[in-house]
């Protein structure tokens, strides 16, 4: 049996014994232990790959309907199996503590574990098959997976709401994805990828309509916006390691779903080249625009999901615009960014998920308007949330930074025709930067209001620092956000192998584009360093006092900002885009006799939309329903109806 193979049947394996052993202890062990083993097998695997080797194949046997399942790892799939598989390692390790209170207390947590390795187990799938119908089933295996742990609080309302909400949003891209393959099986007659490739490579009216209804699809899976009313939801309710799993890593599906069927398609119309930055521009102003106005944590951190989805998806756009064109270089850097910026995000996001669910494990709160001054007691979460923080602001030295830069660099290639396509590139840009302002605006009201000051509410006092089995996760996605933003040829090894799967592409063109951002990095690295290193001496040198406090003798949670204050000038300059919901119960009197209440919450307004046109469709059919009993000639025609599109149908049976 090969590994990869191998890899596949261990995690099938351990999420059976996680389900049958007895102990939580022997349960999270044996999940930790399989899914070991299977990304080392997986890594054995792909390491050639992605050293530049040639593509792994295979076929599994299969019965009817499916048939034998071709299995071909490229650079491309062996790129997002890299990772995908150590972080859900680095997740199911997490879990041992963030679920430690729940597990000591007699809850079983076998199902939980197993679900974790059917969610690696369906990286397997999905990143290997080159059949519909498996990557249907493996793509099935992450969707329900995924949901079963967004519910792991069950009892709660709110949670099981979210969850129903992630998971109808899911079905519904599963309906679309399967639309897409049913027409291509239609004009195929096969249900593989390399018939589907044959086929979408030549002219043909449903070209366009495949395209689309493939876009939809990985949009639904990768939380583009206005597809995105599911993930803020889920994010907020699920454990904190199954959000990070979710936007780090299963989001990712979505991405490699389009990349694969770029592939396929080949070089693309002008038009979808457009479609796909423009989408991508749009998700990437929208995230941000919610991610500042946001209160809960987590669900601040699930909208800067769709921002930065959407920064990829910018890049993706503009290597499809330079493969269009036949600029290389273009196509080069558009396609380099998305891929850098996709995996960097993986990075630090699992992190800033993970000092989140270090926060509530110490306060059970992450609600901003609460929390203040847990710098003092949770120093090292703070510690690597600032660096996540720093990481997805875009700012060097660290990981973020490298993307953006590669995609501005996109943006700006020479060699593209002037006018109207250099007005919109250049507006592009535009839009990248201001993202990219908000996002730090974002990140330091987040860390800020958290971490510094004082606590805005009483809170239990925490039992101290997280555990080591959430802080080494922490810790080593802080290492690689750093290292990878220091050394970023490190992230170019990982994408050369799929870079290279697009024709033209060089992955030299990368790297050299990268120069400016290394020195830049490093440099700013060890100004930072000088000047860290120059203020501890300084502060152990002098004497330390009280700040002088203009007559107060204490900081009053009065004299702080609030998170609504703190965006508040923001909020008015995109009043059109940010609805708010105020609740509010004031004094009235000169000298009132019991204080006033006041509490502002954002809206998502797709999602008010949505809610909006099923509430009206439900008022409608209960209108017609309450009509019909009471009219009888309308209850008639509507059996008459009825009668007769039957008996059309069953006619129409017996003429055949």
């Amino acid at each position: 049996m090969h590994e990869f193979l191998f890899a596949a049947l261990v995690l099938a394996i351990g999420a059976v014994a996680a389900l049958l052993l007895p102990g939580n202890r022997t349960r999270g062990w044996i999940a930790l232990t399989t899914q070991g083993i299977a990304a080392v097998a997986v890594w054995v695997t792909i390491a050639p790959v992605l050293a530049g080797g040639a593509p792994w194949t295979a076929t599994l046997p299969w019965a009817a309907p499916i048939g034998d399942v071709p299995l071909r790892i490229d650079g491309l799939g062996a790129f997002f199996l890299a990772w995908s598989l150590p972080m859900t390692w680095l997740g199911t390790l997490y879990a041992q503590g963030y679920l430690g209170a729940g597990l000591r207390a007699g809850r079983n947590g076998g199902p939980h574990y197993a679900l974790l390795n059917l969610t690696a187990l369906s990286f397997v799938i999905v990143y290997s098959v080159q059949n519909a119908l498996a990557f249907l089933l493996g793509w099935e295996i992450a969707a329900v997976a995924a949901w079963l742990l967004v519910i792991w609080d069950y009892g709660n309302q709110k949670v099981r709401f979210a969850g129903f909400n992630y998971l109808v949003s899911t079905q519904v891209g599963l309906f679309v994805l399967v639309a897409a393959f049913m027409l291509l099986h239609g004009r195929t007659g096969a249900m593989d990828f390399a018939a589907f490739g044959t086929f979408l490579q030549q002219p043909d009216p449903q070209r366009s309509t495949i395209f689309l209804l493939l876009g939809v699809a990985f949009a639904l899976k990768a939380a583009f916006f206005p597809f995105h009313t599911w993930l803020p939801r889920a994010h907020a309710a699920a454990p904190a390691h199954v959000s990070a799993l979710m936007s780090g890593v299963i989001h990712k599906a979505g991405l490699f779903g389009f990349l694969r069927f770029a592939l396929l398609l080949g070089p693309p119309e002008e038009w979808m080249g457009w479609t796909v930055l423009l989408f991508g521009a749009l998700s990437a102003f929208a995230g941000v625009l919610y991610t500042v106005a946001q209160r809960d944590l987590k669900r601040l951190l699930g909208y800067s999901s769709t921002e930065n989805v959407g920064i990829a998806a910018m890049g993706f756009g503009v290597g499809c615009l330079g493969w269009t064109w036949q600029q290389p270089a273009m196509m080069t850097l558009g396609f380099g960014a998305g891929l850098l910026h996709l995996f960097h995000h993986a990075v630090f996001k699992c992190l800033l998920f993970y000092a989140a669910g270090a926060i509530h494990r110490a306060v059970h709160t992450v609600d901003i308007e609460r929390l203040g001054g847990l710098a003092r007691v949770l120093p090292y979460t703070a510690t690597w949330f600032l660096v996540g923080a720093v990481a997805i602001a875009g700012l060097p030295p660290l990981n973020g930074f490298v993307g953006e830069f590669l995609l501005f660099q996109g943006l700006f290639t020479g060699g593209v025709a002037g006018g109207e396509p250099r007005i919109a590139l250049v507006a592009m840009a535009c839009v990248l930067a201001f993202v990219g302002g908000v996002g730090a605006l974002a990140m330091t009201r987040a860390f800020g209001l958290t971490f510094l000051g004082v606590a805005r509410q009483r809170l239990p006092a925490p039992p101290g620092d997280a555990p080591a089995s959430m802080a080494w996760p922490m810790a080593l996605h802080a290492v690689a956000a750093v290292g990878l933003g220091l050394v970023p040829s490190a992230g170019l090894w990982l994408i050369g192998g799929a870079l290279q799967s697009f024709p033209g592409a060089r992955v030299d063109t990368v790297a050299t584009a990268l120069t400016p951002a290394t020195w830049l990095g490093r440099g700013l690295a060890v100004v930072l360093l000088l000047f860290g290193v120059l203020a501890w001496w300084r502060g152990r040198a002098r004497r330390r006092s009280p700040t002088w406090g203009c007559g107060y003798n204490a900081v009053s949670v009065r004299m702080q900002y609030t998170g609504a204050s703190f965006a508040e000038h923001f909020g008015r300059l995109f009043a059109a885009f940010l609805t708010t919901r105020r609740r509010e119960q004031l004094p009235t009197a000169v000298f009132p006799s019991a204080s006033g209440r006041l509490q502002t919450q954002p809206v998502d307004a797709v999602e008010q939309r949505i809610f909006e046109v099923l509430g009206r469709g439900d008022a409608m059919v209960t209108d017609v329903a309450e009509r019909v009993p009471e009219r009888p000639r309308l209850a008639f025609l509507a059996g008459l109806l009825v009668l007769l599109l039957l008996g059309a149908w069953l006619l129409g049976g017996l003429g055949r």
